[in-house]
C-alpha cells in the first residue's frame, strides 16, 4: 500500500477481518424465512407458530412463513429441517413428540439425530394435556374412566395426533400404571383425532389443552383430568391424574430449532426476536389465556431440556416395553 505506514496496514486488515462477522449478522435475513410445523394447522405447534410469525417479521425484516408438514408423527417435518442448509431460512417448531418421544421410541429407526442434528434457538411452551371423552361415554372423573374401561375388557380405543406423540405416550404409560387395556388409534395431528372424538368415531382421546379445552366449555366432549401436577387455570374444575395417581406428569412442549451448524450470530438474533415476541401481551399472554405456558429462556436451556426429555422417555419406553406400531 503506497503511502500507508506497514502497521496502519496490518491495523486496518485486522480490522476489516474482525468486521466480517459482523457485516455477516447484520446481513441476515435477505429472504423470507419459513418455520415449518410438524403437524396439520389447529394444535398447539401451530397456533404458537401463527401467533408468533407477524412479530418475527417485524423484528427480523423479512416475512417469516409458517409451513405446515405433516405426517410420520412429525419425522417428515423435523427430517425436512434437518437436512436443510443451516443458514437461519429454514426452521422447526420442534415438539415433544417428533423431536423427544417420538426419538425415544422408534430409536436408530430415527431418520435423524435428535439431538446432534438440530441447534436449539429457544423453547416456546410447556401445554399440559386433556383426557376427554365423547360425551356418550358414562363417566365423568378419571377413577370412574379406569373402572370403566376394565369393564370394558379391551374394547374401548383411543386417539391420538400420532405414533409417538404426547398423547400416545402419555396414554401408553397410563395403561403401564392402571393395568388398562385401550386399542391405539393413531391420526395425523390433532385436528383430525379431535374431530373424529367429537363424532363419536373414538370415545377417548388426549391432546393438549388449547385444542380440546373449547370443545369440553361448549359441550362437544367432557373433559376428564389434566396431565399436569397442577389443575389448569383455564379449567380448574378439572381434577389432575397425579390428584389420582401421585407424581403422574405428562406435557407437550414446543420450541424453534434450526439445522445443526447454524451460524452462532442467526441463532442470537431468532432467540431475542423470539424473546421480545414471547414478552408481549397479544403472544405470550394470549397463549397463556388459552392453556398454553409461555416460555423463554437461551438456545443452551433449551438444548438441555430437549436431551433431557429424550433421555426420560428412552428410559419409560425400555422400562414398559414398547414398540413402535
Amino acid at each position: 500500500m503506497a503511502g500507508v505506514p506497514r502497521r496502519a496496514a496490518v491495523l486496518g486488515g485486522a480490522a476489516l477481518a474482525m468486521a466480517r462477522p459482523a457485516r455477516a449478522q447484520t446481513e441476515w435475513p435477505q429472504r423470507p424465512v419459513r418455520m415449518v410445523i410438524p403437524y396439520p394447522p389447529g394444535g398447539a405447534s401451530d397456533i404458537i407458530a401463527r401467533m408468533m410469525a407477524p412479530h418475527l417479521t417485524a423484528s427480523l425484516g423479512q416475512t417469516l412463513v409458517v409451513e405446515n408438514r405433516p405426517g410420520a408423527n412429525g419425522f417428515i417435518a423435523a427430517e425436512l429441517v434437518a437436512r436443510s442448509a443451516p443458514d437461519g431460512y429454514t426452521l422447526l417448531m420442534g415438539n415433544a413428540g417428533p423431536n423427544g418421544m417420538g426419538p425415544a421410541l422408534y430409536g436408530s429407526r430415527t431418520p435423524f439425530d435428535a439431538l446432534a442434528d438440530f441447534a436449539p434457538v429457544m423453547a416456546v411452551s410447556i401445554v399440559p394435556q386433556i383426557m376427554a371423552v365423547h360425551p356418550d361415554v358414562p363417566v365423568r372423573s378419571f377413577p370412574g374412566f379406569v373402572a370403566h374401561a376394565r369393564e370394558q375388557g379391551g374394547k374401548m380405543s383411543y386417539g391420538s395426533a400420532g405414533v409417538g406423540s404426547a398423547g400416545h405416550m402419555a396414554m401408553e404409560l397410563l395403561k403401564s400404571i392402571t393395568g388398562i387395556e385401550l386399542t391405539h388409534v393413531p391420526y395425523r395431528g390433532s385436528a383430525p383425532s379431535t374431530a373424529d372424538l367429537i363424532a363419536g368415531v373414538i370415545p377417548v382421546n388426549f391432546d393438549t389443552v388449547p385444542v380440546l379445552l373449547p370443545h369440553v366449555q361448549a359441550g362437544r366432549v367432557r373433559g376428564i383430568a389434566v396431565s399436569s401436577l397442577a389443575r389448569v387455570a383455564e379449567a380448574p374444575a378439572l381434577a389432575t391424574i397425579a390428584e389420582t395417581v401421585p407424581g403422574f406428569e405428562t406435557v407437550s412442549w414446543g420450541g424453534v430449532l434450526a439445522p445443526a451448524g447454524t451460524p452462532a450470530p442467526v441463532i442470537a438474533r431468532l432467540n431475542a426476536a423470539m424473546r421480545e415476541a414471547m414478552a408481549r401481551p397479544d403472544v405470550g399472554g394470549a397463549l397463556a389465556r388459552q392453556g398454553i405456558q409461555p416460555q423463554s429462556g437461551t438456545p443452551g436451556a433449551f438444548g438441555a431440556y430437549v436431551a433431557g426429555e429424550v433421555r426420560k422417555w428412552t428410559e419409560v419406553v425400555q422400562r414398559m416395553g414398547l414398540r413402535p406400531e
